[in-house]
């Protein structure tokens, strides 16, 4: 019944949102309670950015649960949009025509958009509280989980961290959330500030 009265209270609003059945393995996006889309997923799993010699405890996330984005993978892009043309400021219509005026000038190529991310994290906090962050790590494949596995990781992480300066983030406990490239592309554009995120554990 929990997860009927929390996606009951979801459905009420216009707004967009995912509902993520863990057991099922499915990944809804819905609004007033229907199905607009369903993204097949391979994997999901509770997971921890954890130092490679030391024991952290598993994630405990109480389902169901509304999850809500804080910080999206796209939050910071934006779009810069040219005028056609400029002119001087201050310029008239009775000034001498320049080639720029009389559209002799080149054409401006414009700035090629960089490709859509098929891996990327996602801050997430309760809806309804300001309790601790929940991060949805968005990739291809599961983390490492043998010794061998995350004794290979750690030795990476700490080549690119002596030659590339790169620090290994302090992350908090999450969700890893296996898809396909191009499905975890298309979602891309709906992790923004203020998506709700239904996590069920099992049918209603």
């Amino acid at each position: 019944m929990a997860n009927v009265e929390l996606e009951a209270s979801l459905a009420r609003k216009p707004a967009i949102y995912l509902r993520l059945d863990l057991d099922a393995r499915s990944l809804e996006i819905k609004a007033r309670g229907a199905v607009l889309d369903k993204v097949p997923v391979k994997a999901v799993e509770g997971a921890l950015r954890q130092p490679f010699f030391k024991r952290v405890g598993p994630l405990v996330l109480p389902v169901p649960v509304v999850l809500e984005v804080t910080q999206g993978p796209g939050d910071t892009d934006r779009e810069i949009v040219a005028p056609p043309s400029l002119r001087p400021a201050g310029s008239s219509q009775d000034e001498e025509p320049t080639p720029a005026s009389q559209g002799l000038a080149p054409t401006p190529t414009p700035t090629p958009r960089p490709e859509t991310p098929s891996r990327y994290r996602v801050e997430l906090a309760k809806a309804d509280s300001k309790g601790s962050t929940v991060v949805l790590w968005v990739t291809g494949q599961l983390p490492a989980r043998s010794f061998l596995q995350r004794f290979r990781q750690a030795v990476a992480e700490g080549w690119a961290a002596l030659v590339h300066g790169e620090k290994v983030p302090d992350e908090p406990p999450g969700i890893v959330l296996v898809l396909d490239p191009e499905d975890a592309r298309r979602l891309h554009h709906l992790f923004r500030q203020g998506m709700s995120i239904l996590v069920t554990a099992a049918a209603p």
